[in-house]
């Protein structure tokens, strides 16, 4: 099917695509030589544009306490063991993306990182997930930049993926995939706002029918198809999607795994039957992540 750009370019019809798994484990990355050594996103500055300074030992208590919060509600927890020179290492959204099938199994595809700093992390990904009998899929040269679950969110339990563009992922990788898998439905997002950079600091569904979404991320022809594929979108207020509450996952349906601090947000998901978990992740929101960036679902 052609990528769809507005709600009226898609039938809004979820009941006639392909079911798929939710994938339910994931993968994390030890942050032992994570730090901030050059800006590639508005958020690693500070007010007088200086780079942020990470505190590593706070970074590693809040990163075993993401573990631990996955482990407690009964996610399988991989991690990757520490690399230094790869400042950025523990955003483990990024350097692949794994795209679950309808025939029940999954495919590896591996990203072209938009910044030289990071192109290393994509050997890793490939490695773990070799070791896991998984097939790997590279994207043609064609394909620029391509920053794999940070522009690509899988919708729960449907062959369907909504795709961001911007700063970090062109649209030749979604018409590769588009390509690749006709049966796949593709929904396409320009992102507007450099503060959400990534389509995961912007949009996170719960379920099938509900997810947590930045108005201002988008345009009205995205907002449009956003509302065409979520029946509940619950819009976030601008400070706290600025304190990266869109920044959340939802493994399970009923468990939002979020930043803490941001008590409307939870307040909805309790009345509409979620169960929030919130997490400090501050050093990691002062390189431009926080709970979504910081796994990779598989």
């Amino acid at each position: 099917m052609p990528i769809a750009n507005e709600a009226m370019q898609w039938s809004g019809s979820l009941s006639q695509i392909p079911k798929v798994q939710i994938l339910n484990r994931v993968l994390l990355g030890n942050p032992t030589h994570f730090s901030i050594e050059e800006a590639i996103n508005v958020h690693m500055e500070d007010e007088s544009g200086e780079l942020n300074s990470v505190d590593s030992s706070l970074a590693m208590e809040q990163w075993n306490n993401l573990k631990k919060a996955y482990r407690d509600i009964g996610t399988e927890v991989h991690e990757l063991s520490p690399v230094p020179g790869l400042p950025d290492y523990c955003f483990t959204a990024n350097p692949s993306l794994v795209l679950p099938l309808p025939d029940g199994n999954r495919i590896v595809w591996l990203s072209k990182m938009a910044h030289s700093s990071r192109f290393k992390e994509v050997e890793h990904h490939a490695s773990f997930f070799r070791s896991q009998n998984l097939p790997l899929k590279e994207f043609p040269e064609t394909v620029d930049r391509f920053e794999g679950c940070g522009d690509g969110i899988l919708h729960p339990g449907r062959f369907l993926i909504h795709a961001g563009t911007g700063s970090r992922s062109s649209i030749r990788g979604w018409e590769t995939l588009s390509a690749e898998y006709p049966d796949l439905q593709i929904l396409h997002y320009t992102l507007q706002d450099s503060r959400f950079y990534h389509l995961d600091t912007a949009l996170a569904p719960l379920n099938e029918n509900t997810a947590l979404f930045v108005p201002s991320a988008f345009d009205p022809s995205g907002q449009e198809l956003l509302a065409s594929a979520f029946e509940n979108l619950i819009p976030i207020p601008i400070e706290e999607a600025l304190h990266f509450a869109g920044n959340a996952h939802c493994p399970d349906g009923k468990h939002v795994l979020l930043q803490k601090g941001n008590p409307k947000i939870e307040s909805i998901l309790l009345r509409k039957g979620f169960h929030p978990i919130p997490l400090e992740t501050s050093e990691f929101r002062k390189s431009g992540g926080s709970v979504f960036c910081l796994k990779m679902a598989w």
